[in-house]
């Protein structure tokens, strides 16, 4: 099965490239990893996609890319493998640009609400004007310039061309998950894929940046509609693939939300086994769970970050050539 994830910024996306490394490791797909991997992207802050700005693969598609990439539909189309499925990923657009925010500086803006102060001095910010020579700005609808939407209309108050360019670019994905609901959304991803649920376990370790009160410091209800007028496409696309979301859920009846608990409790489970001894156990099979081994490997993997599945994708495509290679010049000798 070919797939893709097209990554958003600080939207859950890092723990997202582990779960999507690791199936890719396991079921022998092949990365389109990029061959400037000095800051792990693929396209940015360009859309312009070509083969050549991945690592060679002869004689081969792509069936996987999870590095940061700007959506570029016909590009990717060109390079991955016929049937390819693509993954989008989205997050309310405040929690983003809030973490976006503290992200890229450190919280010395102001002493105590730096993001509100930041919003206080853009209350006066004309809609849809941007800089000469920076046609994409990372603090103005740029989840939904990630997800493919055009920057020409970034500024467009043409509601009906809004929606309907929207509508085109959901097309193109399989699944959008939501950053805010993501354990619910990867249930919703195992089943839509037929995944099993060994697949998308994952580190519940995860580090909860906010927790410095200057990073949680609540916001003004001027200050939230000052960054709705900033960011007006992405509150767009957000709430659509929020309905649609929901509403994939609904389709799945009530038992999803069984295999939601079952989900939480086998992750938790499995975690603090990795955390306790780490050592061989066998976890039985069950209604949404085949059986699955865990053993050192495993949970050593678990706490692995993005810098080592990275090079182990890398290692698994240098394998994938010598072995095609070595296969091309069986066939010369003969």
């Amino acid at each position: 099965m070919a797939t893709l994830k097209s990554t958003v910024h600080k939207t859950a996306s890092g723990s997202t490239f582990l779960i999507l490394a690791r199936f890719g490791r396991n079921h022998g797909m092949t990365m389109c990893y990029p061959v400037h991997a000095r800051h792990g992207r693929l396209s940015y802050q360009s859309a312009r996609l070509e083969r050549s700005a991945c690592r060679p693969a002869p004689g081969r598609d792509y069936t996987l890319i999870i590095n940061h990439a700007i959506m570029n539909k016909t590009a990717m189309d060109s390079i991955m493998a016929p049937g390819t499925r693509y993954i989008g990923i989205v997050r309310y657009p405040l929690d983003h640009f809030r973490s976006m925010f503290f992200y890229r500086r450190p919280p010395t803006y102001d002493k105590s609400n730096p993001l509100g102060k930041y919003l206080d001095d853009k209350a006066d910010y004309p809609h849809g004007v941007r800089r000469k020579k920076k046609k994409v700005s990372k603090q103005k609808n740029f989840q939904a310039y990630t997800l493919g939407f055009p920057p020409k209309l970034m500024s467009s108050k043409n509601t009906s061309q809004l929606e309907e360019v929207l509508r085109t670019v959901a097309g193109w994905y399989s699944i959008v998950l939501l950053t805010d609901y993501w354990e619910e959304s990867l249930v919703l991803l195992r089943r839509k894929f037929c995944w099993t649920t060994y697949d998308i376990l994952h580190n519940t370790r995860r580090v909860h940046s906010l927790d410095n009160p200057k990073k949680s410091a609540p916001l003004t209800d001027k200050q939230k509609e000052t960054h709705r007028r900033l960011s007006p496409v992405d509150y767009l696309v957000y709430e659509y693939f929020n309905w649609t979301f929901w509403e994939r859920v609904a389709e799945e009846g009530p038992e999803f939300w069984d295999e939601v608990t079952f989900f939480k409790e086998l992750n938790f489970e499995v975690n603090h086994h990795c955390q306790k001894t780490g050592e061989y156990r066998v976890f039985p099979s069950g209604k949404w769970s085949q059986e699955f081994e865990v053993n050192s490997t495993f949970c050593e993997e678990l706490n692995w970050g993005t810098a080592k599945w990275s090079s182990a994708l890398l290692q698994q495509l240098d394998r994938q050539n010598k072995q095609i290679k070595s296969k091309q010049t069986r066939v010369d000798i003969s």
